[in-house]
């Protein structure tokens, strides 16, 4: 199990400095910096029950005054996992991703870090789509472009990714040791059967599973 937090830019109640904060847009205020926040975890961080972080990067803004204060506390006594969309998605999705170049440069020089970069999504419960060969292209490429060396694991929405077995399998088989993490939203149109058979062919060696209970009860992982 990981903790998950996601961080942008704003202010603390204590002081109106512009930092990175634990909070998801649009709130601009919070009770916890990042830097108190990884302090609290280092302190704790038990050798014997490694508990992961997984940092969800809203701006770009927010990873870059934050890249330092990772370098500082994190020697690896406890997984860290740097999380943005980077590239735009399926199905013709109008978030705006994290600038990919720059993300990458500055997080492949982060120290211990697995990185789990992945597309903005468009979906929903009336909703079908895919991967596209287009979006594969696209991510190989950035990684490719950028020398990325680090851990990689795909962040990828479960509804979609059910119907995208061979771009996935092409994506895993071109960056070795990479994984994808399946997630969803509680709503979000998934074809079961689809999906378990994703998990099947790809093996759940190389998935990880971040979806809600009604969907993950429906799952075979073992």
């Amino acid at each position: 199990m990981m903790i998950e937090a996601d961080i942008t830019e704003g202010v603390t109640k204590s002081s109106d400095k512009l930092i990175p904060i634990m909070a998801h847009p649009p709130n601009k205020e919070s009770d916890l910096s990042l830097e108190s926040f990884l302090g609290q975890i280092t302190n704790q961080a038990n050798p014997i029950v490694r508990q992961g972080i997984k940092l969800d990067f809203k701006s770009l803004n927010a990873f870059e005054k934050s890249a330092g204060i990772i370098t500082y506390y994190h020697k690896g006594a406890f997984p860290l996992w740097i999380n943005a969309d980077i590239l735009p998605g399926p199905i013709n999705s109008t978030h705006e991703p994290l600038n990919a170049h720059r993300f990458l440069e500055l997080a492949k020089k982060l120290p211990n870090v697995v990185l789990s970069v992945g597309w903005t999504t468009n979906y929903g419960p009336s909703m079908f789509g895919k991967y596209k060969d287009t979006d594969i292209e696209s991510m190989l490429h950035v990684i490719k472009t950028n020398n990325i060396l680090n851990e990689i694991t795909f962040p990828v929405r479960a509804g979609l990714a059910a119907e995208s077995l061979d771009e996935l399998q092409r994506l895993l088989h071109t960056v070795k040791k990479s994984t994808l993490t399946l997630w969803s939203h509680q709503n979000d149109n998934v074809d079961v059967r689809k999906l378990n058979n994703l998990i099947k062919e790809i093996g759940c060696d190389r998935i990880y599973i971040d979806v809600p209970e009604s969907l993950r009860e429906q799952l075979v992982t073992s």
